[in-house]
């Protein structure tokens, strides 16, 4: 082989390692609701193990779905449906009771060699109206 190609190849190679450790460090961010903003891989990766290991059932429709490309970055913004489940009541074989909350999300995906990558996750609840708050605004 002729030093050429080899200085080519560990180019190729560095670039491609700088690409993935760019994936997995810092620059990958999240906000759950009501938590304060986690940075990198490890972090966010603990956050979502957490709250699988201490939620008994989980299930998110997704729902006002709205995407946008420019290059290689998206945009994704929804609505996150979350249906979630407590423990069971004591000495019960079943669920708790189940809890609905209604959650905005942001979500900025790159394009990366490997696929299309979560980059930033930001979530923020939906604050409910009830239906007395209308009759308060209606005028006299």
């Amino acid at each position: 082989m002729d030093s050429d190609s080899d200085s080519d190849d560990s180019a190729d190679e560095g670039e491609y390692a700088d690409h993935e450790s760019r994936d997995r460090g810092a620059a990958i961010s999240c906000v759950h609701p009501g938590w304060p903003v986690l940075t990198g891989r490890g972090e966010v990766l603990r956050s979502y193990a957490l709250i699988m290991a201490n939620t008994e059932y989980i299930q998110f429709f997704l729902t006002d779905v709205r995407v946008s490309v420019a290059g290689d970055t998206a945009l994704v913004t929804c609505t996150e449906n979350i249906l979630s489940g407590g423990p069971a009541p004591r000495g019960g074989d079943e669920l708790g009771p189940l809890v609905g909350q209604l959650v905005v999300a942001t979500n900025v995906f790159r394009r990366t060699p490997d696929g299309w990558k979560l980059w930033s996750h930001h979530a923020s609840p939906v604050l409910a109206e009830s239906g007395d708050d209308e009759d308060d605004e209606t005028p006299s």
